[in-house]
């Protein structure tokens, strides 16, 4: 049970993520707070694992880890900041949704380990949960540039998703820890060079804005990292990054709750169809008879 207690905490971690992103880094440097982030984040894991004398580093690793950096951390969270000029948020949570997509389709192409029926379904009610709860945000004007900014997005989730697979191929021969400090420190520097040429504007936090950016980096990076990690161990894909399709709606009733913002019948809705994705993605029977669900021997997935 304690697994379920970890994905609860998870989804909540990336509900309440997207809440302080939203009230404390409104008027802040978009990649300036991503990049602070992950190289806050980064730092700490880096100091613990010193004082504990547990930084193990190899060449293997640091290759690895760099590549996970822009993969994972940089491109992806940099082109949702960039695509947020042109897109609505609630299009922007529909678009990076495709990455369990991208996920199931690349975790049988290169693990050969296969998503069933019931989950295959699951995901697609889940998606559509989506659809419907962020539907009121889906105007799209057929320009070039709205075009080329979802292009990216897209992009930049399956390069994401491929990535993830490659890493959980290799997660058991390098030390986690240290692999994902060096990540997220590589992902958080080229986010933080790309503000110096891209933005212009103040680069400093105090108030609300200050914590907003720990609670980021400390619950939201360090405390979601770990959980997803620990997931991904014995886990099926589609299962352990069922919290990418909860967080963003359960964001919105954390905003009802703590900012007064109402909540219309799309969402009541969605969140039913979302619920039942994940009931049905979460289900441990395995057609053809047999009584589990195939799990991923390690793992390794991103928390916004």
């Amino acid at each position: 049970m304690h697994v379920y207690a970890l994905f609860v905490l998870l989804c909540f971690i990336g509900g309440t993520t997207w809440a302080f992103q939203k009230i404390g880094l409104t008027n802040s440097l978009p990649l300036w707070s991503a990049g602070m982030r992950f190289t806050i984040a980064g730092l700490l894991i880096s100091i613990l694992l010193s004082i504990q004398k547990k930084y193990i580093i190899s060449k293997e690793l640091i290759t690895l880890s760099i590549l996970n950096g822009l993969m994972y951390f940089a491109i992806p969270f940099g082109t949702v900041y960039w695509a947020g000029q042109y897109l609505s948020s609630g299009l922007i949570s529909i678009l990076a949704a495709s990455i369990s997509i991208f996920l199931l389709l690349l975790n049988k192409l290169f693990k050969g380990i296969p998503a069933t029926t019931t989950q295959k379904i699951g995901v697609l009610l889940s998606i559509i949960g989506m659809i419907v709860v962020f539907g009121n945000q889906l105007s799209i004007k057929a320009s070039l540039i709205e075009g080329t900014a979802m292009s990216f997005v897209i992009l930049a989730m399956f390069g994401s998703a491929f990535i993830t697979i490659q890493v959980q191929q290799r997660i058991q021969d390098i030390p986690i820890l240290t692999f994902n400090s060096f990540s997220m420190l590589s992902g958080g520097f080229v986010l933080l060079l790309s503000s110096l040429f891209l933005e212009h504007g103040n680069r400093t936090f105090s108030g609300i804005s200050l914590v907003a950016l720990l609670y980021l980096a400390i619950v939201g990076s360090v405390l979601g990292l770990w959980i997803n990690m620990y997931l991904l161990k014995s886990w099926h894909i589609s299962r352990a990054t069922m919290h990418l399709f909860v967080s963003p709606v359960l964001a919105l009733y954390v905003g009802f709750v703590f900012l007064g913002e109402l909540l219309s019948q799309n969402i009541y809705i969605g969140t039913v169809f979302i619920l039942t994705g994940v009931f049905l993605i979460n289900r441990k029977k395995q057609e053809g008879g047999s009584s589990h669900v195939q799990t991923q021997t390690s793992g390794y997935h991103m928390s916004k």
